[in-house]
């Protein structure tokens, strides 16, 4: 009987030291890893914030593109619109009998020109058809007609 309480003692005095040995390589381990974890943890959080700009500047790219896109679709519409307004001016003047006179067709471009910004509500709009005829409407003040 006494050399089986002599095993179990030292059997049980083993597994203590080898219990405080864990113990020792557990907080050991947790020293000397920690400051790596803190490095780690720290490129992977500027990775995460380096992804999240590049995605954040091609999403600007992305928009200043289609802004582009979209002003010189706009610019070609307008200039659809002025050349409409000039060949309108052109037919409304040989209907009225004046073909070719150009004073009669400043006149129905400016009208025509006058209608469409005050129709689109802008404030002040310059539209310019070549030399002589230009426009500068301001809707909200009394339009002037040439005499």
């Amino acid at each position: 009987m006494a050399s089986s309480t002599q095993l179990s003692e030292r059997q049980g005095w083993t597994a203590l030291i080898v219990i405080c040995l864990l113990v020792v390589l557990g907080v050991g381990g947790g020293l000397v890893g920690c400051p790596h974890y803190k490095v780690w943890e720290r490129k992977m959080a500027g990775q995460a914030e380096l992804q999240y700009q590049q995605g954040a500047r091609q999403a600007l790219i992305a928009q200043a593109k289609a802004e582009d896109e979209a002003a010189i679709s706009r610019a070609e519409a307008a200039t659809r619109r002025v050349r409409g307004w000039a060949d309108a001016a052109k037919q409304g003047c040989a209907d009225l009998g004046r073909p070719g006179d150009r004073t009669c067709e400043d006149i129905l471009l400016r009208d025509a020109a006058t209608y469409s910004i005050a129709k689109e509500g802008h404030e002040g709009v310059i539209i310019s058809v070549g030399a002589p005829v230009s426009v500068a409407v301001q809707p909200n003040s009394p339009a002037r007609r040439p005499e």
